[in-house]
C-alpha cells in the first residue's frame, strides 16, 4: 500500500469524532434513545446535568450556595448509573465532595490528565483522558460519549471544554474559557452543536498573582456571541454570570442583555435557562 494511504492517528481521531454515535438495530440503546429525548437541567453557575435513558451525566456540577451568589437545584438524580465531567479544578467548577453522594459506589469523574493531579481522588473516583479521546459513558452501552477539546483558562489553569454525543444529539459545554483560537478547528471537526453551553461573564479577579487585570478572564457577551456562531451552535445557552457574593470577582455588567442582543444581531436562537430550569432537545 502507498505511504500516502494510510491515516495519522490525527487524522483518525478527527474523522472519527466528527461521526455520531449510531445504535445497532434491535440493541438496548437503538430502543432506549429511539423515544427519549435529551433532558438538560441547569444546575449551580456553570453546572448542566444532562439524562438520557436511566444515564446521568453531571458537567461542571457544584453544590448550590445562594450566600455566595451561586444559586441553584441540589445535586440529585434518579438514574441508575452516574457521571461526571469537569472541565478544570477550580471550585466553582469542580467539587469532588459534591459529586461524592451522586455519583454513588459506582460513577466516576472524568478530567483531562493535566487536571487529574489537582483533584483529590480519595473522594471521588477520577478517570484521565487526552484531549479527542472519546470516554463511552456507560461503558457497556455507551449512552453518552465525551471528548474534551481545547480551552483557555484566564488564570493559567489547565481547562477543556467538552463535546458530547447523546440520544443523537451533540452539545458543548466550554466551562469558564476565554476566546481562543481552537474553536473553528473544534467546529470543524466536531459541530454542529445542537446546543453550546457559553460562558458571558467576562470577569475579572484581582487579588495575589493577579493585579490590575484589564482583559477579561472569561468570554464576555459580545465573544460568547460570536463563539456560538463560529462553532455553529443551532442553540446557545448562557452560563457562569450572576455572581454577586465576592467583591474581588468583577463580571462584564448587563452580561445577559448584551448576550442577547449580540445573539439578535448574528441572527442566532438562545435560551436563558435559570438555575434549576430544566429543557430538552
Amino acid at each position: 500500500m502507498d505511504r500516502t494511504e494510510h491515516l495519522t492517528r490525527r487524522q483518525f481521531v478527527a474523522a472519527a469524532s466528527a461521526l455520531p454515535l449510531l445504535p445497532l438495530a434491535g440493541s438496548t440503546l437503538a430502543s432506549a434513545t429511539a423515544v427519549a429525548p435529551l433532558r438538560i437541567q441547569r444546575l449551580a453557575w456553570a453546572g448542566v446535568r444532562l439524562e438520557l435513558g436511566d444515564v446521568a451525566l453531571f458537567i461542571d456540577a457544584i453544590a448550590p450556595d445562594a450566600a455566595s451568589g451561586l444559586p441553584g437545584p441540589a445535586l440529585e438524580t434518579a438514574a441508575k448509573r452516574r457521571f461526571a465531567l469537569v472541565t478544570h479544578p477550580h471550585g466553582d467548577h469542580c467539587s469532588p465532595a459534591a459529586l461524592k453522594p451522586v455519583l454513588g459506589d459506582n460513577g466516576y469523574l472524568v478530567a483531562h490528565e493535566d487536571s487529574v493531579r489537582f483533584i483529590d481522588n480519595r473522594i471521588v473516583p477520577v478517570e484521565p483522558t487526552r484531549l479527542h479521546e472519546p470516554n463511552l459513558l456507560s461503558r457497556g452501552n455507551g449512552e453518552f460519549v465525551a471528548w474534551c477539546v481545547p480551552a483557555s483558562d484566564g488564570l493559567g489553569s489547565p481547562q477543556v471544554a467538552w463535546v458530547v454525543d447523546g440520544g443523537g444529539k451533540r452539545i458543548i459545554h466550554c466551562g469558564d474559557t476565554a476566546w481562543h483560537g481552537g474553536f473553528w478547528s473544534i467546529a470543524r471537526v466536531y459541530g454542529p452543536f445542537d446546543a453550546a453551553f457559553l460562558p458571558i461573564n467576562g470577569f475579572r479577579q484581582s487579588g495575589g498573582l493577579f493585579t490590575a487585570v484589564e482583559q477579561p478572564m472569561s468570554l464576555t457577551p459580545e465573544q460568547a456571541a460570536l463563539a456560538a456562531q463560529t462553532l455553529g451552535a443551532r442553540l446557545t445557552v448562557p452560563i457562569h454570570y450572576g455572581n454577586t457574593g465576592e467583591p474581588s470577582y468583577v463580571e462584564e455588567s448587563q452580561a445577559v442583555s448584551r448576550f442577547t442582543a449580540a445573539m439578535k444581531q448574528r441572527s442566532l436562537r438562545m435560551k436563558v435557562l435559570d438555575p434549576g430550569a430544566s429543557m430538552e432537545i
